[in-house]
């Protein structure tokens, strides 16, 4: 009587593994919306062993490309959001690779799989994984070599998310920085800031939750700095101090330069406005 209870069980227990794997396989086929394949295929006509999944509320295409594994997001409109593929570090920029062994993180090993992020209204990023012993960061460039954010890379859980950058924030942009493209939006707890490229110059741009321009920083250099203010400091109580860093405040009311000065084991910043009145 046992034994029939146990293959009776057993074979109850086989039709329930049975159904999950053709759930497994019924997810493995899953197509999105005609308007969002038509999309795809439109961008990607070469795309090879294509698969689809939802992911955060996108569409999410896993293909291969020029033998690369690649990612691309849609909306459930069908408009592209960005795309994903992992390259091997002997096609990242060497401008990328210089500065990294030329930075802190020279001695640091680099994964030899990069996340080369293509966005339609941004500047293209470059995703290197470093590490030491127990530590791993996720290092983010910009194809010219410049590092624009550096983040502790806990099991994968920091990878790429899109962003919608709001039209509000790309019309001011437009306005203040007409040449500038975008590299990074991130919402934090007192406002938004947004990473952009003005030319050849790394600015951060914040702007409060309602999408108001605050101010734009970015690190200039001592011969960029107006002779009234580099005057004005050399006359100042901090003369003797050492310039360490310079950084360039836009806002509003005008310009300020803020000093990172240091003597010693003492560290000061000081702020002069365009006219060199310390503040």
């Amino acid at each position: 009587m046992n034994t029939k209870l146990f293959f009776l069980l057993l074979a109850v227990c086989g039709l329930f593994v049975g159904t999950a794997c053709d759930d497994d396989n019924d997810d493995k086929r899953y197509t999105p919306d005609s308007v969002i394949t038509k999309a795809f295929a439109e961008k990607y006509p070469d795309a090879q062993r294509i698969s689809w999944e939802s992911k955060h509320g996108y569409e999410v295409a896993d293909f291969y490309l020029d033998n690369q594994d690649t990612e691309a997001w849609f909306d459930n409109q069908g408009n592209w959001i960005f795309t994903e593929t992992e390259i091997p570090l002997s096609l990242v920029p060497a401008a990328i690779r210089d500065d990294i062994a030329a930075g802190p993180y020279a001695q640091w090993r680099t994964k030899n799989e990069v996340d080369k992020i293509e966005r339609p209204d941004a500047a293209t990023l470059y995703i290197i994984e470093v590490e030491k012993g127990e530590q791993e960061m996720d290092l983010y460039y910009t194809e010219n070599g410049t590092l624009i954010k550096e983040v502790p890379d806990d099991d994968h859980t920091n990878s790429y998310q899109p962003t919608i950058v709001p039209d509000a924030i790309k019309n001011k942009l437009a306005e203040l920085y007409p040449n500038a493209s975008i590299l990074e939006y991130e919402v934090e707890k007192n406002g938004v800031e947004v990473d952009i490229f003005d030319g050849t110059i790394h600015k951060e741009v914040f702007f409060t939750p309602d999408y108001e321009w605050v101010y734009t920083e970015w690190e200039i250099h001592a011969n960029d700095v107006p002779a009234v203010v580099m005057q004005a400091l050399r006359a100042s109580a901090y003369a003797a101090y050492s310039i360490d860093d310079i950084h360039l405040f836009e806002k509003p009311a005008g310009l300020f330069y803020e000093f990172e000065l240091e003597q010693g084991d003492r560290e000061i910043k000081v702020t002069f406005d365009a006219a060199g009145t310390l503040i």
